[in-house]
């Protein structure tokens, strides 16, 4: 049996068609203040959420437990130095350890 990508078990387990993907998971991921500023912030400034979903395309595309959880730690670790006010200290961002929980609840059930 092939290994299904986080993508498609993000998208089984939520009910949502591939095309939704990418809103989705931000919404599912983002910590739950950034919740109703980020996406009015995204409409001012179209990059303010591109690190957000660079790291959920790349999730999505995880082959297996291992794969994903790089891609959490990596996204963690450039959280770590970041210098931008809103992500870093404001949390306007996606939680690493919120990505991390459905990483291992998602590829545990596969």
């Amino acid at each position: 049996m092939a290994a299904q990508k986080f993508q498609a078990l993000f998208c089984e387990r939520f009910g949502c068609p591939p095309s939704q993907y990418e809103r989705r998971a931000l919404k599912a991921l983002l910590y739950p203040h950034a919740r109703l500023v980020v996406p009015l912030l995204s409409r001012l400034s179209r990059t303010f959420s591109q690190d957000d979903l660079k790291f959920i395309r790349h999730l999505g595309e995880a082959e297996d437990y291992q794969e994903a959880e790089a891609t959490v730690s990596e996204f963690r670790g450039s959280n770590v130095w970041s210098r931008n006010f809103w992500r870093h200290r404001c949390r306007l961002r996606v939680s690493g350890r919120k990505a991390g929980r459905l990483v291992k609840r998602l590829f545990s059930r596969s």
